[in-house]
C-alpha cells in the first residue's frame, strides 16, 4: 500500500497536480519516501519549480536537505535543484522550512546552492541565498561562484556577491581570479563564443535567442537541433564580461601576480 502511494504521489507531482499531491497526502503518502528508482518528490517538485507541491510537501514534514537519488536528472539536494534552475519561489520555500544554503550536493562533495545560481546566472536566487547566509566563497576545486558569474558575464550576480562579502582575490588552480575570467571573454561575441563551445556537427541546425537580462546584460542562448531528435542542447552566455573586468579592477589587489592585463 505504502509503495502504490508512493508511486502515485511521485506521478502527481511530475504532472505539476498540486490538488492530487494534497490528496494523497491526506491518504497517508509519505512526503519523504522516494520511488523505486531513488527520486524523492520534494526534489521531483523542486527542480520543476511547483513551488504550490514544495510547499504541501514540506508542510506534510518532508525534509528540505534529503538527497534525491534517482537516475542523473533527479539526482541531488531539493535547494540546488531549484537554484540551479533559478525557481526563486521554491528556493524561499525550501529556505523558509530550514534548508541549509550552504549544503552541498553528492554527499557533501559537489556543488552548493549558490554555486548552481551564480552559474546560471540567477541573480533573484543568489540574492536569496547571501540573504540566507549562504557562504559567498565557498568553492568547488577552487572555483567560487564569484568565478562562476564572471565567467558566465553576469554582471547582477557579480554585483552582489562582491555586495555580500565575495572575495574577489582568490584564485582557481591556475592561478586566475574571477577578473581574469571575465578579461579573457570582455569584447569578444558570446553568440560565436558559444558557437565555439557547442562545436556544432553536420546537420545541426542552430537556434539563437537574444533577450535582455538582470544587470543590463544580454542573455545569449544557443540551441542546437539535430535531425529527427526531439528537443535540443543548450548553450548560455551573458554579455557582462568588459563591466565585470572594471568592477572587479577596483580591488587593485586582484591583480597581484598577474601580468596586469
Amino acid at each position: 500500500m505504502a509503495g502504490a502511494l508512493t508511486r502515485r504521489l511521485i506521478t502527481a507531482v511530475y504532472e505539476g497536480r498540486s490538488r492530487k499531491v494534497e490528496t494523497l497526502l491526506q491518504r497517508g503518502a509519505s512526503p519523504c519516501a522516494a520511488d523505486e528508482s531513488g527520486e524523492t518528490p520534494l526534489y521531483l517538485a523542486a527542480v520543476s519549480g511547483h513551488t504550490e507541491i514544495v510547499r504541501l510537501l514540506l508542510e506534510a514534514g518532508a525534509t528540505p536537505d534529503t538527497e534525491s537519488r534517482g537516475q542523473p536528472g533527479s539526482a541531488g539536494l531539493p535547494l540546488c535543484a531549484a537554484a540551479s534552475w533559478g525557481h526563486d519561489e521554491v528556493v524561499r520555500e525550501l529556505l523558509a522550512h530550514g534548508a541549509d544554503p550552504d549544503r552541498r550536493e553528492d554527499d557533501g562533495t559537489a556543488h552548493t546552492p549558490l554555486l548552481w545560481a551564480a552559474g546560471g546566472g540567477h541573480h533573484g536566487t543568489a540574492v536569496l541565498l547571501l540573504t540566507a547566509h549562504a557562504d559567498p566563497d565557498a568553492a568547488l576545486h577552487g572555483h567560487t561562484p564569484l568565478m562562476a558569474a564572471a565567467s558566465r558575464g553576469s554582471t547582477a550576480v557579480v554585483r552582489t556577491l562582491l555586495h555580500h562579502g565575495a572575495d574577489p582575490h582568490r584564485t582557481d588552480a591556475l592561478g586566475r581570479t574571477a577578473r581574469h575570467m571575465a578579461r579573457e571573454l570582455s569584447g569578444k561575441d558570446i553568440e560565436s563564443e558559444l558557437r565555439r563551445k557547442a562545436n556544432a556537427g553536420p546537420g545541426v541546425r542552430c537556434e539563437v535567442r537574444r533577450t535582455p537580462h538582470a544587470g543590463g546584460t544580454e542573455l545569449v542562448e544557443l540551441t542546437l537541433r539535430a535531425p529527427g531528435r526531439p528537443g535540443g542542447a543548450v548553450w548560455v552566455g551573458e554579455t557582462g564580461h568588459a563591466a565585470i573586468v572594471a568592477l572587479l579592477e577596483e580591488f587593485p589587489s586582484a591583480c597581484a601576480g598577474s601580468d596586469g592585463r
